[in-house]
């Protein structure tokens, strides 16, 4: 059976399909059923939706406007519309587009329930970047879960363990979250405009996002800038300008390297300090790509 695509536009996510051309050779892959697509496409697709059949399109899903209205086109080319709030069972949200997208970063898209169980457990051995992961693919909202008491023994609010509950470092090694965190931070730094956690990622409500990712914006942040995202004390402050200077120097540096090495240096520099707070952790990026 034919592999049925579906189109995205996402107001969150990165396009991987940017140009007509991709375009017209996402729709005959047989390998990829997902796609996220540029503003120049969506343009592309609409015009050709006023032609009725749409023989181009057959079996396309798209869904516009980050997600607020959809259209199939079936094997004629015919177009169905569905009813405003309606949403269709092969939508799929920003969220779940990135756990798949990270099933595949990790190499474990091939893999049964059970053998990605057994390889999940042993790429994970610390029990708490296990945790962080697990709470990203599977929504568990761990961050805001209370701890699983003997029935016998009293819940307390104090933290008697003696172990620190400051936020740790994060990776998700995906280039292409790290891309879309860096335009984000990127498009806010030279507009002068506090770079918040909010903004970085790109959600009114952090508590809808999970926790790993927020993780790994505040790390990233911490890597490029040497600081934490401004918090609302510090916004409230006020002088966006003077916060955002030297910030644009380093994002000036990122572009000279290039993104993609700039990351990989970094998501390595990470790795490396597994477990380490992230205030405690700071990053000396390579100065040129010759001298790795």
């Amino acid at each position: 059976m034919a592999i049925k695509p579906v189109f995205y536009e996402s107001y969150d996510l990165e396009p991987n399909v940017k140009s007509i051309d991709e375009f017209i050779a996402s729709i005959s892959s047989n390998t990829v059923s997902i796609y996220v697509v540029s503003e120049e496409v969506v343009r592309f697709v609409k015009d050709l939706l006023k032609m009725k059949p749409v023989i181009q399109l057959k079996n396309c899903r798209f869904s516009f406007d980050n997600g607020k209205y959809f259209v199939e086109i079936d094997g004629r080319g015919y177009i169905k519309d569905y009813e405003a709030g309606f949403i269709p069972d092969w939508y799929e949200t920003s969220i779940d587009i990135i756990r798949a997208q990270w099933i595949i970063n990790n190499g474990f898209a091939n893999l049964i329930k059970s053998e990605f169980l057994c390889e999940f457990i042993k790429r994970f051995p610390d029990i708490n970047l296990r945790r962080e992961h697990a709470d990203m693919l599977l929504d568990l909202h761990l961050s805001k879960a209370e701890g699983v008491y003997p029935l016998s023994a009293p819940k307390t609010r104090y933290n008697t363990s003696g172990k620190t509950t400051k936020s740790r470092v994060t990776e998700l090694q995906s280039f292409e979250l790290f891309c879309q965190f860096y335009e984000r931070m990127k498009t806010a730094v030279f507009a002068n405009n506090f770079p918040t956690l909010k903004v970085l990622l790109g959600h009114d409500d952090l508590n809808e996002i999970p926790a790993p990712m927020k993780g790994a914006a505040r790390t990233w942040f911490k890597g490029i800038t040497g600081q934490h995202p401004p918090n609302s004390k510090r916004v409230g402050a006020g002088n966006a300008v003077l916060f955002c200077a030297p910030i644009r120097e380093k994002l000036v540096y990122i572009e000279e390297v290039g993104l993609e090495f700039f990351y990989r240096d970094l998501s390595k520099a990470i790795a490396d300090s597994k477990n380490m707070l992230i205030s405690d952790f700071n990053f000396s990026p390579t100065k040129s790509k010759g001298s790795i």
